[in-house]
């Protein structure tokens, strides 16, 4: 029988299929933007076991969560459509310390995002309560641009939030990769739920689905002279013996501003705690990645964005009285 015909061995993955695919890299050979240098810790690139002990910090762990409320079209003086985005967005943090767990500063901010530059702030009034959806501009009218706002101006909360909240004993845990924070220096540590780049070649990448629970790879460097900074693989939960190689993996950074020892520190450290934070399927659709203080903080965001339904309502209303633009 021609190898080439076989049927491959076929894995699960454990994510939802609501959700993406938490791997969606094509393998360990696709290029990477930038330098990686995989003897950033140490050239014995073996894994690196769970530390029997870390030292006592108070943990934030900081995500945003954003909505679109209805989309909505108007006609410029030239004859061209303008796109625009009613919006909701929700930025917090929860907050960690002698195992009690608290959220901490949440904010809810409503935008209505137009294209072609246009800007302008519309009150509506949905149900009980009247919400000022303030005027944003997309520099285009490309659907995806408004997105985009949407998108950068929750990521630049959520960095004022972690910011605000790194300091001497502390850990700030952030949600995604850490390109929003160019300036920050401290213990600030990006957790990335998707494998979409490998960074490292295959040689090195092949440690990452070998990793048991709580163990790590060495970190590796990460340069491109904008985003500097150290990565790692960190398996958060066993996985089952039906599910792929890469299942219960994240990657998680620093920036390289710390050094290298620093670096260092905040994985043994991340290692030691962050899988006892790990979700499960009965609670979270993208379990382990998803941590339980980030799936908690998801779904109070959720719940004080208020009730889609009736805030659509209120826009339709609103646009049924007459907005112009």
């Amino acid at each position: 029988m021609d190898r080439s015909l076989r049927v491959p061995k076929l894995l699960l993955d454990p994510w939802s299929p609501d959700y993406e695919s938490p791997v969606q890299t094509e393998g360990p050979n696709v290029a990477s933007s930038g330098e990686v240098d995989p003897r950033a810790e140490t050239t014995d690139w073996r894994p690196i076991p769970c530390p029997a002990a870390a030292a006592d910090r108070r943990l934030f762990f900081v995500d945003g969560a954003r909505r679109i409320e209805a989309r909505v079209l108007a006609q410029g003086d030239d004859g061209k459509l303008i796109h625009g985005i009613f919006a909701t967005l929700g930025v917090g943090a929860v907050s960690v310390e002698s195992g009690a767990a608290a959220f901490d500063e949440i904010g809810i901010h409503r935008l209505l995002v137009l294209g072609s530059g246009k800007q302008r702030t519309e009150m509506i009034q949905a149900g009980a309560m009247r919400m000022a959806f303030e005027g944003w501009a997309a520099p285009d009218d490309e659907p995806d641009s408004l997105v985009n706002v949407l998108q950068n101006r929750m990521r630049s909360l959520e960095v004022d939030l972690a910011e605000r909240r790194i300091a001497e004993g502390t850990c700030v845990f952030a949600d995604g990769p850490l390109n929003f924070f160019p300036a920050a220096v401290g213990p600030l540590v990006g957790v990335v739920k998707k494998i979409l780049t490998p960074y490292l070649d295959a040689r090195h990448f092949q440690l990452v689905g070998t990793l048991e629970a709580g163990q790590r790879t060495p970190l590796f460097a990460i340069r491109d002279g904008k985003y500097d900074r150290y990565s790692w693989y960190l398996r958060l939960a066993a996985k089952r013996a039906m599910e792929h190689p890469l299942a219960g993996i994240i990657r998680l950074e620093v920036r390289a501003a710390l050094g290298a020892d620093r670096a260092v520190e905040l994985a043994d450290f991340a290692s030691k705690r962050l899988p006892g934070f790990a979700s499960n399927a009965v609670r979270d659709p993208r379990a382990p990645q998803n941590l339980v203080p980030v799936g908690a903080l998801e779904q109070e965001l959720r719940r004080r964005m208020g009730d889609a339904v009736t805030i659509r309502r209120g826009i339709e209303k609103r646009i049924f009285e007459g907005v112009t633009i």
